[in-house]
């Protein structure tokens, strides 16, 4: 199904939220919320991810408690390579600063103040973004317009500007590459903030909300360095491509390496604390093994664990 607005918040931002609903209800503008929560220790389920495809604008309710989620940074990496940044709309909740890796992200789209534009006017605005689809990047990526007559008139447009384009296409081109290089140290400062992040989570004692935490920052890590190689692509045939030159793959098989770690010592101590249930009976052993196995399997899928957690659903 396709929806007119994707709303990724923070739980925490609900009477907002609600009255955003309500007032893209009246307006008969269709739309997606999860308002049930994201089950199991997931930090990005694919259900979330197949709905933000088949939105049509992804609205960001931007707030503190929106940057403190990590659930809600994963939804808007998620949407920053798969949508056009035209349809990418973070919606200004409170004064909170934004942080710089978002700012970044979201620097090139069009903002919106709730102090200027309450919820109930926020439809009306949401309509002009409907109205232009095509305006913007993917993933920091140009990408050609679907629209025939835009591409009637880009023909026409390159027709009349093919002199002056060969004087300033090497100056032009360089000065891409230079921006596209900003964005890609960006990206990759971004990543290597998350993993400083996660590595500051495991110091702290183990709990479900430290571990999901953790767990995201190093997959959304693994997004940021995918972001990075994205922007370098677009250069790889040119001669700008010795500027693009960090390891991103040596960096992305330390963090690929430390999840396969999380994910066998999870999995193990799901398997320990399942025995001990069976030997002692005692229920909050059973509670810990599921808890345990969740963490395992956010991480990745494992058929390995099928028969233990098939055995916990009983």
């Amino acid at each position: 199904m396709q929806y007119d607005v994707f709303i990724s918040y923070s739980r925490k931002d609900t009477p907002v939220a609600e009255a955003i609903c309500a007032a893209l209800s009246d307006a008969g503008m269709s739309f997606f919320i999860d308002k049930e929560g994201i089950s199991g220790g997931e930090n990005f389920p694919e259900v979330l991810a197949s709905t933000i495809d088949s939105s049509r604008i992804f609205l960001l309710l931007a707030s503190e408690n929106a940057y403190k989620s990590k659930f809600t940074k994963a939804e808007i990496l998620y949407a920053f390579n798969h949508l056009r940044s035209g349809c990418i709309v973070p919606y200004i909740v409170d004064k909170s600063t934004m942080p710089a890796d978002l700012e970044f992200l979201l620097g090139n789209v069009n903002w919106i103040d709730k102090g200027k534009c309450p919820p109930q006017q926020l439809p009306a605005e949401l309509r002009k973004v409907l109205d232009r689809p095509d305006t913007g990047t993917i993933g920091g990526r140009k990408v050609r317009s679907k629209w025939p007559l835009r591409i009637l008139l880009g023909v026409v447009a390159l027709a009349i500007c093919a002199l002056a384009a060969i004087l300033l296409f090497q100056q032009d081109n360089k000065s891409t590459a230079l921006q596209d290089h900003r964005r890609y140290e960006q990206f990759i400062a971004a990543a290597d903030s998350l993993v400083s992040a996660a590595a500051g989570l495991s110091a702290r004692p183990n709990t479900v909300e430290t571990t999901s935490e953790q767990i995201a920052d190093l997959k959304s890590a693994v997004t940021a360095l995918s972001s990075a190689d994205s922007v370098k692509a677009i250069h790889a045939s040119d001669e700008h491509l010795a500027l693009f030159n960090v390891n991103t793959d040596a960096a992305r098989r330390k963090i690929n390496a430390r999840l396969d770690s999380m994910h066998c010592a999870w999995a193990e101590y799901a398997r320990e604390s399942y025995n001990l249930y069976k030997m002692t009976g005692n229920e909050s052993e059973k509670q810990n093994a599921q808890e345990c196995l969740a963490h395992a399997l956010s991480i990745k899928d494992d058929d390995s664990l099928d028969d233990l957690k098939l055995k916990l659903s009983k």
